[in-house]
């Protein structure tokens, strides 16, 4: 277990450090475990090829894309009202509800720790992104909401940006979580991965919409997408997620009338945050990395 450490020295939260990430303290619910283990025990699911799983980034629109995916493979409009299954922090048995039902997962974590079995099926993958500032103000609101390993406690934004630029977060930096998936893409150009940005989505939700349904080959209607893309209008889910909390949601957080999952969904939130100085010093950090990423970081809208 490694603590990580406010700037006075005292931690904040605990992770699981290993091969070059920051793990959840509780890989699936459960305490005490080792990583590797961890890892070959979801590998040992068996996968056949049709499953598909979302990855990103935490607080890029993770759940967003689950409630598109789910409607456009059920070929029904209706949402879920479960917390959606992720590799690394659901129960097994949730992961086994997910394998005999949509067959969609979730993740955060770098491409060497998906399991092996469903890379070498070559299931379909879906990356999510968002712009790194509006990351980390989502990020760090969420972070009051929760009791688990993403709480900062009384950390102020201007300290969590810091940790947050230089990895001493739960999944490391984005620059670094980013990087590795990048890395990936490149180095497998022909595997079934769909980059889609948050911001499109936000931009022109019917047209990511229909680039998903496309990518799963599963010829969803136009009125279907139609249907989908208007129950998915962030504003239109976030108030029903807000009215049908999940009944296990105590375990992350004692909030009981707010779903802590859904924030504002905005797109320039961070220029309420950042400082000039800060927004500097981060444009900086970016200089090297965005040009070797050839996606579409979309500040504002």
């Amino acid at each position: 277990m490694k603590p990580l450490l406010k700037d006075n020295g005292e931690p904040f939260t605990e992770v699981l450090e290993y091969d070059g990430y920051l793990f959840p303290n509780m890989l699936g619910c459960q305490q005490d475990i080792d990583v590797a283990e961890y890892l070959a025990s979801i590998d040992e699911l068996g996968f056949e090829g049709d499953e598909m799983c979302i990855v990103s980034y935490p607080r890029s629109g993770t759940h967003w894309t689950y409630e598109i995916c789910n409607m456009i493979k059920t070929g029904r409009s209706d949402f879920t009202d479960t917390l959606m299954p992720m590799l690394e922090y659901s129960p097994r048995e949730h992961l086994k509800t997910a394998q005999a039902t949509n067959r969609i997962y979730s993740s955060h974590m770098y491409p060497k720790h998906m399991p092996k079995q469903f890379m070498a099926k070559r299931c379909k993958i879906i990356q999510v992104y968002r712009n790194p500032k509006d990351v980390a103000v989502s990020l760090f609101n969420f972070s009051k909401k929760v009791t688990h390993q993403y709480s900062t406690g009384d950390m102020g934004f201007s300290e969590y940006l810091r940790h947050y630029r230089s990895g001493n977060v739960l999944c490391r930096s984005w620059a670094q979580w980013i990087q590795e998936w990048n890395i990936f893409k490149k180095e497998n150009p022909d595997y079934p991965l769909l980059q889609i940005a948050y911001e499109d989505m936000k931009k022109d939700l019917k047209e990511s919409v229909q680039r998903i349904s496309d990518f799963l080959c599963l010829n969803s209607t136009p009125q279907l997408i139609e249907d989908i893309a208007d129950k998915c209008e962030f504003n239109v889910m976030a108030a029903h997620k807000n009215s049908n909390i999940p009944q296990n949601m105590e375990l992350i957080t004692d909030i009981k009338n707010t779903h802590v999952f859904y924030g504002k969904g905005g797109v320039g939130e961070w220029k309420n945050h950042f400082t000039v100085a800060e927004n500097e010093a981060f444009d900086k950090d970016m200089e090297t990395i965005l040009p070797e990423l050839s996606l579409n970081i979309t500040y504002e809208l």
